[in-house]
C-alpha cells in the first residue's frame, strides 16, 4: 500500500513579530493565512516551518485554522549561518521593467547582495527608488520563503560597484565573472568559457557576475575591467550561443552560481 506524499510547507513570519522559544504561538499574516487555508487547502495538526529571511527558522504543528488567521506553535527552531559561499551581482542599471524582472530573480536564486550601477552608456534614465525596492524585495521573500533577504544598493559606477562587493567579501578571494563574449583589447573574437565550467573549476569561495547595461560596457569600463585582472581572478565568460536580455543574462548567471555553491 503506497504512502501519501507529504510536502512541509514554509511560510513567512517576520521575527520582529514573532515570539521566540518552544512552546510560543505565531499567527501568520492575512496573506500567508489565506495561502494556508484557502490556497493550500491545510488541516489542524499539519506540521509547517517558518522563516523570517534573517535566518530564522522555526517549526511546528497548525493549531488553529481560519480564513484570514492562522496560528502555528512552535516545537523546535533554529538558526540558519550564512552560506559560506558569497553570491554577488554587479548589473548595469536597466529600464524599469527589466529592474524588477532582475530583482526577482537574484531573490529567487538566493544572491546575498545585488549591485545596480550607472553605466556610462546605460540607456536608463530613472531614479533608483529605494523604498520601493524594499517593498518589492520583501514580498518576493514572503513568496520564496528564503531564509535571508536579498540586500539591493546603487553605485554610481562600474568601479564603485565593484569595489563594494570586495569590501563586502572581507578575506575571501572575491571572482568576478563578465557576462560578455567580447574579450578585451583583441581585435578577433575568441571563445569564451561557459560560466559553469569555470565554477567547477574554481578555487574561490565568493563569486560575482557582471552583467552591462542594454548597451554593453563603454571602452573605458572595459579599461578598468582589463586592470583589475591584473590584481584579482576575473574572466569573461559564456552564457551560451544567444544573445541575452539583461534579466535573463542575470537570471542564467545567478541560478549557476548558487547550484554550484548549494550542491558544492
Amino acid at each position: 500500500m503506497s504512502q501519501e506524499y507529504k510536502q512541509v510547507w514554509r511560510f513567512y513570519a517576520p521575527r520582529d513579530s514573532s515570539p521566540s522559544g518552544s512552546n510560543s504561538r505565531v499567527q501568520l499574516s492575512e496573506d500567508e493565512s489565506h495561502l494556508a487555508s484557502q490556497v493550500l487547502r491545510l488541516k489542524e495538526g499539519e506540521i509547517v516551518e517558518l522563516a523570517d529571511g534573517c535566518g530564522w527558522t522555526a517549526r511546528g504543528p497548525i493549531v488553529s485554522m481560519r480564513k484570514k488567521s492562522v496560528e502555528i506553535v512552535i516545537q523546535s527552531e533554529f538558526f540558519a549561518d550564512k552560506s559560506q559561499f558569497g553570491r554577488f551581482a554587479i548589473v548595469g542599471l536597466p529600464k524599469p521593467g527589466a529592474l524588477d524582472e532582475v530583482v526577482q530573480a537574484c531573490v529567487e536564486s538566493g544572491i546575498d547582495l545585488l549591485v545596480f550601477f550607472r553605466g556610462e552608456r546605460s540607456t536608463s534614465k530613472q531614479d533608483f527608488k529605494t523604498e520601493k525596492l524594499r517593498k518589492q524585495v520583501a514580498e518576493l521573500n514572503r513568496i520564496t520563503k528564503s531564509p535571508w533577504n536579498l540586500e539591493v544598493v546603487l553605485s554610481e559606477n562600474l568601479s564603485s560597484a565593484v569595489e563594494r562587493c570586495i569590501q563586502i567579501s572581507g578575506s575571501e578571494v572575491l571572482e568576478l565573472f563578465v557576462c560578455d563574449e567580447r574579450p578585451i583589447h583583441s581585435e578577433f573574437q575568441t571563445g569564451s568559457r561557459h560560466l559553469l565550467e569555470c565554477l567547477k573549476n574554481s578555487k574561490n569561495r565568493s563569486w560575482a557576475c557582471v552583467v552591462g547595461p542594454e548597451a554593453s560596457f563603454s571602452q573605458r569600463e572595459y579599461d578598468y575591467l582589463a586592470d583589475h585582472a591584473t590584481q584579482r581572478p576575473i574572466e569573461f565568460v559564456s552564457l551560451g550561443p544567444r544573445i541575452l536580455r539583461t534579466p535573463a543574462a542575470v537570471a542564467a548567471a545567478t541560478w549557476l552560481m548558487s547550484a554550484s555553491a548549494e550542491s558544492n
